[in-house]
């Protein structure tokens, strides 16, 4: 059973567009910008998948686990649940030029931006013992969601780094150095990161395709019944 930590109302999926950075109190000269175009080197952006560790629990029971996620079907348990959070960071290493007069930088965005499933938290109830064929055959159901997260990540932010590369463009950015990295960072966390988390919302059909009733139903003859009996004890 898979239960992100952020499960909310599906977003739209469209890339966003970048959104311009103000312009200073006073243009820059014709000469500067010249300058400043002729000598920054090219706009960087990398965006990352990076790989998390798995956390495993296994210190909660069935009934805690339905506290936290109940199945729609009737009578149905909740054995195992896959829980996680987007987790990001945004490293700037951007060089910049400073105006011979007035407190004014220019500089093209050199961006890192590392998405992560952190945590990333595997549960199996606690009534179903480590090495037992039970706790494998949940183990193994609750895998198939984690590889779609990942996988998921993945796609996110190759489809992110090409859009924000097409977005920034070779553009020069001119301001006070601090105002332009936290402007930058800004846009960043309020139009491209909610785009990243709805890839990962949107994903909510695969898991349904994990989570079938025929799913469900294997797991009353799995192991010899032995998930069926430890059940059957809980009534």
């Amino acid at each position: 059973m898979h239960t992100p930590i952020f499960l909310a109302r599906a977003l739209g999926l469209a890339l966003p567009l970048l959104v311009a950075t103000p312009a200073p109190a006073q243009a820059p000269s014709a000469r500067w910008q010249a300058v400043c175009e002729a000598q920054l080197p090219p706009t960087v952006v990398e965006v990352v998948a990076e790989p998390a560790p798995i956390r495993h629990r296994q210190d909660r029971s069935v009934a805690d686990l339905m506290q936290i996620q109940r199945l729609p079907q009737e009578n149905a348990y909740t054995l195992g649940l896959t829980e996680m959070r987007l987790g990001t960071r945004i490293a700037f290493r951007s060089p910049t030029l400073s105006h011979p007069r007035e407190r004014l930088v220019c500089m093209r965005p050199a961006i890192t931006v590392t998405l992560s499933l952190d945590p990333h938290v595997v549960s199996v109830a606690s009534e179903f013992q480590e090495g037992s064929c039970a706790h494998r055959h949940i183990l193994a159901h609750e895998m198939r969601h984690v590889q779609v997260n990942q996988l998921t990540l993945v796609n996110a932010a190759e489809r992110m780094r090409e859009g924000m590369r097409q977005s920034f463009g070779n553009k020069v950015y001119y301001g006070e150095a601090a105002e332009l990295q936290e402007r930058l960072t800004r846009h960043i966390r309020e139009q491209w990161l909610p785009w990243v988390d709805a890839q990962m919302k949107h994903t909510l059909q695969r898991h349904r395709e994990i989570d079938t009733p025929e799913e469900y139903a294997r797991n009353r003859t799995a192991c010899g019944g032995e998930i069926a009996r430890t059940l059957d004890a809980l009534r």
